[in-house]
């Protein structure tokens, strides 16, 4: 039980001892009825066992509460808060089993005495709890707890194994062994207040995971198991090696095998040796022969000697020093120094350019010799490239760079060109390494930008009528521009039919140029106007008028792209794209084009006309939800509720208009007559409900169908006259809820079905 739970039945408790003692102040108490601990308990129990203590002990202890009563009773353990037995769900026996659960972990007998501490009615009334049978003590016995020694987790089988335990001085014991296993030898002789046992087993003649288990009986009868698990019988031992299997050049490693059982062994090395480890000098295979002397058994086996690499000394093969700090510093911690120049710290001075070396020794024994050169910065070669290249469009560039120093160089570009220069075209961090004749490398980087030429954008081919003009921007402004005219301005003006060109250099030096294309017509200049995009509700129609702004030169020829069209008015009811094309007697035409968007209308079922009781509602849903509602009887909700008969009809209209309707006709019957179940029945053989029968009126055939929470049929009947007695398969059914389905035809011809629960009690 956890805390919370423990809380809420003190709460519960407290609130029915209120209560108890109300009802005392009414009624008084009852002298018939009690409560009590019958006397055949049983008073001593054996720790849990199987491999481990377990939490809890289940113990049992009967109680005998009024007959025929449900009744209700307070208990502690220990002294402990008190709780309600069942809590309140009461019980409704004379005999009743008080099961609980205690541990022992602690080594010696525990005891837990039970104590009843109020006891009641259903209605409150107080139930006598005889002093002389009102508590009862429990002690719970400690675990025993064996000993094995010279346990492995590993046996060789058809071979024989010692074994020595110890247990107490007055218990008893078992060996168990697994399937195939003998038990050769099992004595016990009692030494220091202790029983020390001598037992020997023989192990199965094939491989096998298996258990070796030693059960302890102690004084009082009470077991306890010691279980080994993970016990592998196998055919043959293995032979393994360490991880360490490398060694340094010119250094040695000792071999030494791990065998995975116990016993007596002889050993011989490929290279001629009888001992166990050996020591090896030098990388290769080594094989070992192991035999067991107890059975001549022999296993092979090989390990790789691998040489361990020299230390790494971190020094490149070139080595600028800086004049102002001409250190060079190898450290690495246990390691250990000579340079060429005889000194033997981490640290060597340069103050020269010239070759040096190093010998390293590793913290393992193992060294290693590196030799470099070494050049001071001030007498290193300098390389002249420009860090920013600026471009502009598709221009190209040949990149050379300038050196410091006249001698022979090796080039290696960023593209694995090995020229002196390179083209480039495209943007792009550009590098080379330059070596000079010593090997020392230096690397420049440059970084080529192209800008992209001006924008220019005159706008689309434009059209100027009689009497027009327009003007023409180069846009690009502080641009120096050029046009084909002779003007050399952002803007020009132009009043007549053409081809204009211009040309824009912007502040980075970039070229570009533009082309516009100037129609002059004849005639006045009008526009054709459709009006805004449209959304209809679905099945609508729109009529679209055009409006002429302006005076186009009479006849207008009128062309509505895609329908065939040639009138100016048209009525459009789709989804779609409308284009429509205006020319006037010059020949001048213009368009105009608008959407049409089809809107949903609202999807309205109210179903088939409906037929029920009168003392049902029935409940209209015109669905989709979210819109405007109008019913028959005023109501403007989605959904509504009626008793009356008659024809309803509602009206939805969505947020956009839209609106679509429904009728529905509604009918009411008459009531059938009652029939039904009681909510619980009780087989116990006392002659009082001990059968669920139907009851009912006018009716003429019946169907009852049991089931049991997991849905398995338990009883079915046809007969009004014949009820379930609780039997199943010849077995009275557990205390528990069952499900019922009821199929009623009254005399009438009307029918029924019903489904419930009913509870089965004793």
């Amino acid at each position: 039980m956890t805390r919370y739970k423990a809380l809420f039945m003190q709460k519960l408790t407290r609130l029915f001892l209120v209560a108890l003692l109300l009802c005392v102040a009414v009624s008084g108490f009852s002298q018939n009825d009690t409560v009590r601990i019958l006397s055949d308990y049983q008073i001593m129990y054996c720790s849990a066992t199987n491999g481990s203590v377990l939490p809890m002990q289940e113990i049992q202890l009967p109680l005998e509460g009024p007959k025929g009563k449900k009744w209700f009773v307070s208990f502690s353990v220990n002294n402990s808060p008190t709780m309600i037995l069942n809590g309140e769900e009461g019980i409704n026996f004379a005999e009743y089993i008080m099961s609980l659960f205690f541990k022992n972990t602690s080594g010696q007998v525990k005891n837990y005495t039970i104590e009843l501490k109020k006891a009641w009615l259903e209605d409150f009334t107080p139930v006598v709890i005889p002093e002389d049978q009102n508590t009862a003590t429990i002690q719970v016995l400690p675990l025993a707890t064996p000993e094995v020694e010279d346990y492995h987790p590993k046996v060789k089988m058809n071979t024989s194994q010692q074994y020595a335990a110890k247990i107490g001085k007055n218990s008893s014991y078992s060996v168990l062994v697994p399937e195939g296993a003998s038990l050769l030898k099992n004595e016990s002789v009692i030494e220091n207040n202790r029983q020390e046992l001598k037992i020997s087993i023989k192990w199965p003649n094939h491989e096998a995971t298996n258990y070796f288990k030693l059960i302890e009986t102690d004084a009082f009868g009470c077991n306890s198991d010691t279980i080994f698990a993970g016990l592998e019988v196998v055919k043959s031992f293995q032979v393994t090696f360490d991880e360490n299997k490398t060694i340094c050049e010119g250094s040695s490693l000792n071999l030494s095998p791990i065998i995975d059982l116990p016993s007596d062994y002889s050993f011989l090395w490929s290279s001629g040796e009888t001992t166990k480890d050996i020591s090896v000098d030098k990388e290769g295979s080594y094989e070992l022969t192991v035999t067991d002397l107890r059975d001549n058994q022999i296993v092979k086996t090989k390990v790789e000697v691998i040489s361990q690499a020299s230390p790494v000394i971190n020094i490149e093969d070139h080595v600028v020093i800086d004049d102002e700090n001409p250190i060079l510093d190898i450290f690495e911690k246990g390691a250990t120094y000579l340079w060429s120049d005889g000194s033997s710290d981490s640290e060597l001075p340069i103050t020269k350019s010239g070759s040096y070396s190093v010998k390293v020794s590793s913290k393992n024994g193992c060294s290693s010799t590196k030799s470099f050169k070494a050049k001071l910065k001030s007498e290193l070669f300098e390389i002249n490239l420009p860090e920013v290249v600026q471009m502009c469009g598709n221009q190209k560039i040949n990149l050379k760079p300038g050196l410091s120093i006249n001698q022979e160089y090796r080039y290696q570009w960023k593209n694995g060109t090995s020229e002196p220069s390179i083209t480039i075209d495209k943007a792009d961090e550009y590098w080379v390494k330059i070596t000079d004749p010593d090997g020392f490398q230096q690397t420049a980087y440059t970084n080529v930008i192209y800008h992209p030429n001006p924008i220019i954008d005159l706008g689309t081919d434009i059209t100027l009528w009689d009497g027009e003009s327009a003007i023409l921007d180069a846009g690009n402004e502080g641009a120096k521009f050029i046009w084909n005219t002779g003007e050399n301005t952002q803007t020009i003006n132009v009043n007549s039919g053409g081809v204009f060109v211009v040309e824009v250099k912007d502040t980075n030096g970039c070229l570009n140029k533009d082309t516009l294309y100037v129609t002059h017509r004849i005639g006045e200049k009008f526009g054709l106007f459709l009006g805004e995009d449209h959304s209809i509700c679905a099945g609508d129609s729109l009529l679209i008028i055009p409006t002429i702004e302006g005076k186009p030169t009479h006849p207008l020829q009128y062309k509505w792209l895609g329908l065939g069209n040639t009138t100016p008015e048209v009525y459009l009811k789709d989804n779609g794209h409308y284009c429509l094309e205006v020319t006037d007697a010059n020949g001048n035409t213009e368009s105009d084009c608008l959407e049409i968007t089809l809107l949903s209308t609202p999807k309205i079922d109210l179903g088939k006309d409906l037929e029920s009781y009168a003392n049902k509602k029935i409940v209209l849903d015109a669905g989709t939800p979210n819109c405007f509602y109008k019913w028959s009887n005023g109501d403007i909700t989605q959904k509504i509720t009626v008793q009356t008969e008659g024809k309803y009809w509602v009206k939805v209209t969505t947020d956009s208009n839209c609106t679509a309707s429904d009728t529905i006709d509604v009918a009411f019957l008459e009531n059938y007559p009652f029939v039904g179940l009681p909510k619980a029945f009780s087989p116990n053989g006392d002659g009082h409900n001990d059968k669920l029968f139907v009851r009912g009126e006018d009716v003429k055939e019946v169907t009852l169908i049991i089931y049991n929470r997991l849905g398995h049929k338990l009883f079915e009947t046809t007969d009004v006259n014949t009820g379930w007695d609780g039997f199943f398969q010849g077995k009275l059914q557990d205390i528990d809820v069952y499900i019922y389905v009821l199929e009623v035809t009254f005399l009438d011809g009307k029918t029924l079905t019903k489904k419930g629960n009913v509870a089965l009690l004793r």
